[in-house]
Order: structure tokens, then sequence, then C-alpha cells
């Protein structure tokens, strides 16, 4: 007689604890507010709870409200009733059986219209106040927040009852191991098709049997793997991770056969015949003599929490401005985590969009950091650099061999990196921010799995990317003028208050000068207002050709200028004036290939001597300008206030 094991022999309330189940639901009430309703497969309900008054004393009361019957039918997984308000069903199904069906609502997803519930009470002679007050008590919640609270309840659902499902399953192979001989046969064929990966071993630990599921998710037969300790030599390669963990639970697994203390079941990272790996929960029970272990394989669960984990904690750092350097490492040492025979990389495109400067590589040698820190973007530039030049994926499954990598596979080879897949990392807008890097050190093909993670692992450095660039740009639009990209009147005047007070503190000298463009609102009227903001860029790149890196200019007014010059006396400063003039004079502004002009400006010079504040020297500096403009423009002028 053959044994079924199917999930159509058991009810929800087989599999899960109704009881507890219903507390859950309830206390999701109390915590959300939301009604929900479970049905049992039949369509009969199994708990209720937050019915609303909207609902129980007037919708019931009328045909055009009541929504129940098209959920159960499935025809749509959430609806308007005719009186705006919103419900959302989901089957609670496991392995394409319907146990349950859950149902949540009624509720709005914005704030009703008073005016038409208004007129709906009137419609269906409902008491209004009451009924007001009642529509008024249902919540507001947005559907994509629906969704994910009934994906949570539904999912935990689905895994309560395949866990008990996988209990049921196991309990029932467990039991027919101890049955007669005339069963073995059936039984074989029971494990053989189970969609848990099933071994057993003598007490002697050789293996006896692996069925189906076993080969295909690890890839060994027994011929790879005659005994327990070839498998963990082959499952489990490192050796710390086989020291402290494997270890010490196969010696409790050996020690229960005596004591009958269940071995607690473990979860652990294999690797696999073709050296990927797969994470799994191992149970251990025995059977006699025999060792009955079955293998559940949770890699794609697993996988998705720990990147929910990654992208959640991704996300938290950047709310809390933590540095960019420290998030890209974080990605980088969870995407290891994850591949955990794999380092990566992230390089980051430079100011002059030429080339690719380290962004995190916690774990690779530091001789291959600096080499690579700056490598130019260029197709055959190895993979990153390919892949920063073509926008797309690279992938050089064999460094030594790769065309790619001929100039440069000595220096993998010295690092011991064997193959290199690299990702550009792309903005929302599809501009080049660098690019992330798989490492392997042996020849690595990915396959559907290391795609996706290689894309995931980009995607979220992007985001920290863009933000760090949105953040530094926000600043620098507070300080600085956007025309010219100069500093501002207040960024200027507050690096002038901090040189001002270095300059008391510890002596010296300290000038200013203050220059406006002579009769630039004739430019402006005669030439355009874009001709005029040429003018202004090109006297600020004028002024950064001859200034010193010490110095600071500002744009402080619509053509004015002005620059403290740091351990720079009058003298000095007037020789400094005198070089942006003659600057100033020379530059040609061309219009059009018929038309050009030159321009002018004239300066006022100023010492800071007793001044105490930058208010009293701009004063001070001003007047010098003014007398400047007065004197026919084109001129520097002195302050004679320097005492």
């Amino acid at each position: 007689m053959s044994v079924q094991i199917s999930i159509e022999d058991y009810k929800f309330s087989d599999l899960i604890d109704i009881v507890d189940f219903k507390q859950l639901l309830e206390s999701f009430y109390k915590a959300t507010k939301i009604p929900n309703t479970l049905l049992d497969s039949g369509n009969k309900i199994i708990s209720q709870f937050g019915l609303t008054k909207a609902c129980s004393q007037f919708y019931k009361t009328n045909f055009e409200s009541d929504l129940l019957k098209e959920f159960i039918d499935g025809k749509k997984p959430y609806s308007f009733c005719k009186n705006g308000l919103m419900y959302y069903s989901t089957p609670i199904v496991v392995e394409n059986h319907h146990l349950a069906t859950l149902i949540l609502g009624e509720f709005l997803d914005k704030t009703p219209n008073k005016i038409f519930f208004t007129q709906q009470a009137e419609k269906f002679n409902y008491d209004k106040i009451k009924y007001l007050e009642a529509i008024n008590s249902i919540p507001i919640i947005k559907k994509e927040q629906i969704e994910s609270l009934m994906n949570c309840i539904v999912q935990m659902a689905k895994m309560l009852a395949n866990n008990a499902l996988l209990k049921f399953r196991e309990t029932k192979l467990e039991d027919n191991l101890n049955k007669s001989t005339e069963e073995k046969s059936e039984l074989k064929n029971i494990l053989d098709f189970s969609p848990i990966g099933i071994a057993w071993s003598d007490e002697d630990g050789n293996i006896k049997y692996l069925n189906h599921q076993f080969i295909k998710l690890f890839g060994y037969t027994i011929d790879d793997i005659p005994t327990v300790q070839v498998w963990y030599e082959k499952a489990y390669p490192d050796i710390k991770y086989k020291k402290e963990v494997i270890e010490p639970w196969h010696k409790e697994v050996v020690i229960s056969k005596q004591t009958g203390i269940l071995v607690p079941d473990l979860e652990v990272t294999i690797r696999c015949k073709d050296g990927s790996e797969r994470r799994v929960f191992v149970r251990v029970s025995w059977i006699g003599n025999k060792r009955l272990v079955n293998f559940n394989d949770i890699t794609q669960h697993w996988k998705s929490e720990l990147r929910n984990h990654i992208h959640d904690s991704m996300l938290e750092m950047v709310a809390k401005n933590t540095s960019l350097s420290d998030i890209l490492n974080t990605i980088v040492k969870n995407m290891e985590y994850e591949d955990p025979g794999s380092f990566c990389s992230v390089l980051l495109l430079d100011k002059d969009e030429k080339r690719l400067i380290l962004g995190a590589a916690p774990n690779l040698p530091d001789f291959y950091n600096k080499a690579v820190n700056g490598v130019k973007i260029a197709e055959g530039v190895g993979s990153c650099g390919s892949a920063a030049y073509l926008k797309t994926r690279v992938i050089a499954d064999d460094i030594s061999t790769h065309k790619y990598w001929q100039p440069y596979k000595s220096l993998a080879l010295r690092a011991g990196l064997a193959s290199c897949w690299s990702e550009p990392i792309m903005s929302s807008t599809g501009k080049l921010l660098g690019t992330f890097a798989i490492y392997h050190s042996k020849p690595s093909i990915p396959n559907s799995s290391d795609m996706e993670r290689i894309n995931f692992a980009a995607n979220l450095a992007s985001i920290a990317i863009e933000n760090r660039n949105t953040r530094l740009e926000l600043e620098h639009r507070a300080y600085f003028d956007y025309l010219t990209d100069l500093p501002n009147r207040r960024y200027f005047i507050e690096q002038a208050e901090l040189e001002l007070s270095r300059y008391h503190r510890y002596g010296g000298e300290l000038s200013l000068i203050m220059f406006d463009i002579d009769h630039f609102k004739q430019i402006n009227d005669k030439y355009g207002h874009s001709i005029g903001d040429l003018v202004l860029q090109n006297l600020a790149k004028i002024s950064r050709l001859i200034l010193r890196d010490v110095d600071l200019i500002g744009r402080i007014g619509g053509e004015e200028f002005a620059i403290i010059l740091p351990q720079t006396n009058i003298s000095e400063a007037l020789n400094v004036a005198k070089r942006l003039q003659t600057a100033i004079l020379n530059e040609k502004i061309i219009v059009n290939e018929e038309i050009s002009f030159n321009f002018a400006a004239s300066f006022g010079i100023t010492s800071a001597c007793k001044c105490t504040n930058i208010d009293d020297l701009l004063i001070q500096v001003d007047l010098a300008l003014y007398k400047a403009k007065n004197s026919g423009r084109n001129q520097i002028c002195i302050s004679n206030k320097n005492d």
C-alpha cells in the first residue's frame, strides 16, 4: 500500500493553531484598526474582527454594498463598494490547494467626501448623523500599505501551514522507516519523490541512501560522498566553520542516539558539487541504527531576507547621513557574506568623469586597490573600465584569457584573482556613477542568481551615491553662486570673518579687494542678459587663474565681487588688482561672428589693520571702490583709512 502525503488531506485548522491565529488577527486589528475576516475553504467564517458600524448597521442592509460573494468567487483581489470603501481579499494557497481566504476591510484610501456620503445617507434613508460618524471611524490606509500587511499575514499563514505540512510529512516518513520489511520498497519510492532532500547513513557513518531531491539540490551522489566524513569535507570546506559549527553539532547527533534527546535543527550554508552554495535547515533523527537526515532548502527565502535587511540597513544609514564610504563598505561586506568565496569592490566616477576612483574594497589587497585607483574609463581596461565605458555588464570569467585583462592579468594573478564580473552603477536618470565588481579566486561563470546579486548591489550603491551627490549639490547651492560657481555673499562673509579672526589672533597681513564691472547695465541692455551672464562667468574664470588657492573670491552683488587676501599687504594687493585689471581688459567677449567687445572693472583696496569686524572692512573697501568709480572708472583706489 503506497503512502500518499498530500496537502488535500488537511484543512486549514489541521495545519494552523486556530486559537493562536485568531489571537494574531485580533492583535493585528488592535494594532492597525483594519477589520479582517478569515474564511475556510468552504467560505465559512473562522474569525472576524473589527466589523465597522458602517458595515454592520448600514451596508449589510443594502444589496449594493455587499461585496462578499465577489471576493469569495475570486473575481478581483480588491474592490470598492458603491460607497467608496475598499476591501482586499487574498486566498491562502499551499501547493495549489486553497486552504482559506483572508479579507481586509472595509477601509478608505483617502479622506471621505462628506458631501457624497451625506447624499448616500439620504439615498438609502440612513440615520445621517450615525452614518457619518460610522464613516469617519473607518481607517484611511494607502493601498500599498494594505498590500504589504496582507502579504505579511498571508505569507506567515503559508509558512506556518508549510512547516506543519513538512512536520507531518517528516513524521510520516519516520514512521514508515519503522514499518515491516515488506513496506521498504514503497517507503523508498516516497523518499525518492519527496520535495525534501533526504539521506540516511549507518551508525558508523557510511552513507546508504540519497534521494533524488538531495542529488538535485547538491549535485553529489553516493560515489562522491561514501561517508559522512567525506560529506562534511565537501559540504563545509571552511576549516574554521567546520570546527566551530559542524563538529560540535555532529557530537550532539552521536550522543543523541544513546540519550534520545532531540538534536536542534541546524541552519547552514552547504557548498554544492558545482561550487555554488545553498542555505538549508538540517534535521537529524535516529531510526534504530540508521541516521535519517532531512535537508530543507531555504536559499531563496534566506537571500530575500538578507537582501531586505541590507536594503533597510542601507536606507537607515542614508537617513542618518552616514558617510558614503561606510555605506558602500557595508554593501560590499553583505554581498561577500551572501557569496563567501567572493571579493567585491565599488569604484566611483571622478570629478572629470574620465577615471574611476576607489569607493570600497575592504577585502582586496592594498596593492591591488592602489593600482586600480584612478583607472581609465575605456574599453579594454579590465572589467570595470570597460563596463563604465560601455555602460553594460562585463563578465571576465577567466582573467588569464579575457582580452580586456591582458595588460593587467599579472596584477590580478598577484592578487589571487581569477575572474571579475563588473556592473556599471547608473543613476535614476541614466548617468554613470561608478561600477560594482565581484571577483573570485577561481575562473567563474555567473549564473542567474549571481546576475541578480550584482544587479541588486549596483542598485543599492546607486541609491547611496545619488543621495550623497544630491546632498552635496544642495549644500553647494546654499553657499555658491549658481552662475559663476563662486562663493555667494553669505559664504564669503562667513569665511572672511574667520580670516579676520585669524589675522587678529596670529598677526601678519590681511587685505581686501572689491571690484565692480563698469557699465554692466549697458552691456545687459545692449547685448542681452545671456551675454551679461557670459561676462560674469568669464570674470570668475579669470579670477581663478590669477588668485592663489588661499585667496577667497566671492560674488557679493549683481556685478560686484570681493577678494580676501591672507598674508598680503596693501602693496601686494595692489599688484593683484593690477593683474586682474589687465586680464579683464584683455578678455574679449564674442557676441557672434561679427560682434565682440571688451569690458573693464573698477577696484577698491583696503587692509584689515584695526578693523575687528567684516562689516567695517566692507564699508571701508566699498568707499575705495566708490572713489574709483567716480574717478572715471577702470581705476584702482586704495582706502586711506588704514589706521
